[in-house]
């Protein structure tokens, strides 16, 4: 099975590996537009809530 993820234009040193890849949440990246689906939104908003 070939496991190869190719990314671009990622802020990384060439080689370095990656430890996690998530989408960005616009709870986490305030500044500027960000388009993500209503669901994004109905599931981060008891985020701080958890326990």
């Amino acid at each position: 099975m070939n496991r190869t993820l190719i990314v671009k234009n990622l802020d990384a040193i060439d080689g370095t590996p990656i430890i996690d890849i998530k989408p960005v949440f616009k709870e986490f990246q305030p500044v500027g537009n960000i388009k993500q689906p209503d669901w994004v939104a109905d599931l981060m908003k008891n985020y701080c809530s958890l326990s």
